[in-house]
């Protein structure tokens, strides 16, 4: 038994697992992925860009000096100009509320792509953003309605921003080998971000195009420093038709409603937008048509409950370094030459400088996390 013991533990070590990947990881297409809505109340964008395999690390690549064209029913045309990086805008181009349009795309290499035509909807104004205080933070909730009670299909994106100080004030920079005072304060910071999820809502099982404190994002008291000093929410509004509601519902589910053997299953959320050189090739994305309707809402600290919200600077620390380096620590100039950011002077008894006090880029300048150029709405 032990010969057999012995026999088989040598296989296992000496054997391998062959790494499987699948199809869909390796595959070398690089399907076209349209990004963009046509705007009936001002500038529309697209922007055009290829799929990559799963285990690529780099940027999606962009698809540039392509022709973009929005088409409508009644015949007319209108280019959209090429902004770079992929990018492609049609500065107000007087689309029409209930009048159908279409997306037409010529790429570079000479290959052609259009839409469904659309119809653009207006988009009722929200109501109001208001939020409520939980045990672990605070919930963000949006309301609005359409007195026609032609809308039924509702999409949000929301921006967050807020302000912040890192944990120490620099009185002090490091440029060209030298310590010099500081031109512009770098412990005063704001950072912003987009949201990342899919929110849609329907009113249609209502008796009116209502949609009551549908709740939008919740922000946790603990885990970030957003309600430490003032926070903003700005919450986008876009009507749906009911096609455009089936297709993000569905993405919605592939991409948040999967993990577990009850969950639906992932399927092909199929769009709007086909190829017309290869009608079989698979084409990214969903073109709808609609105004944009916006509502920003402030939070401020001393409206919260007395919550302990971190800085998320708790474990910083600093340290005193000299001119000159000593068996115990290496000098002020090694310091920043490696990339620590000094604070203020360390003074004599007769105001001669003989050191920095110093700590690591993020505790120091909060440019690290965010920009120190307050926004414009702020």
């Amino acid at each position: 038994m032990r010969k057999y013991l012995s026999i088989l533990i040598s296989f296992l070590i000496g054997s391998c697992v062959d790494p499987y990947n699948p199809p869909a990881v390796t595959a070398p297409n690089t399907f076209l992925v349209v990004d963009g809505f046509l705007n009936g109340a001002g500038a529309s964008t697209i922007r055009l860009s290829r799929t990559q395999n799963l285990k690529e690390i780099s940027k999606p690549p962009v698809e540039t000096r392509a022709t973009v064209l929005v088409e409508g029913e009644n015949g007319s045309s209108q280019p959209f100009t090429e902004q770079g990086s992929g990018t492609y805008t049609l500065a107000d181009g007087g689309l029409q509320f209930g009048q159908k349009y279409r997306l037409r795309i010529r790429t570079a290499a000479g290959r052609d792509y259009q839409s469904d035509y659309v119809i653009i909807k207006q988009t009722p104004k929200i109501d109001s953003v208001s939020w409520r205080p939980q045990d672990q933070g605070l919930q963000f909730y949006v309301t609005t309605h359409d007195p026609s009670n032609q809308t039924k299909y509702y999409r949000w994106e929301y921006a967050e921003t807020w302000e912040f100080y890192s944990a120490f004030f620099s009185r002090i920079e490091y440029l060209n080998k030298a310590f010099a005072y500081r031109s512009e304060n770098v412990n005063h910071c704001w950072q912003s971000t987009q949201s990342t999820g899919i929110f849609v809502g329907s009113s249609t099982q209502l008796t009116q195009d209502v949609i009551s404190n549908f709740p939008l994002v919740f922000i946790s008291n603990s885990a970030s420093n957003r309600l430490k000093v003032r926070y903003s929410l700005l919450v986008k509004q876009y009507a749906l038709t009911d096609e455009a509601y089936e297709f993000w519902q569905n993405l919605k589910k592939n991409t948040e409603s999967l993990g577990s053997l009850f969950d639906p299953q992932p399927f092909q959320a199929l769009g709007n937008i086909h190829g017309v050189t290869d009608p079989e090739e698979t084409v990214v994305g969903y073109l709808s048509g609609y105004s944009v309707e916006e509502k920003r809402i402030f939070v401020h600290a001393w409206e919260l409950p007395n919550w302990r919200v971190p800085t998320m600077y708790e474990s910083c620390t600093e340290d005193t370094l000299p001119l000159v380096a000593t068996r115990e620590k290496p000098s002020a100039f090694e310091m920043a030459d490696a990339g620590f950011v000094p604070i203020d002077e360390v003074l004599s008894m007769s105001g001669r400088i003989i050191g920095y006090r110093m700590s690591t880029s993020y505790c120091v300048d909060c440019r690290a996390s965010g920009t120190n150029i307050k926004p414009s709405f702020w």
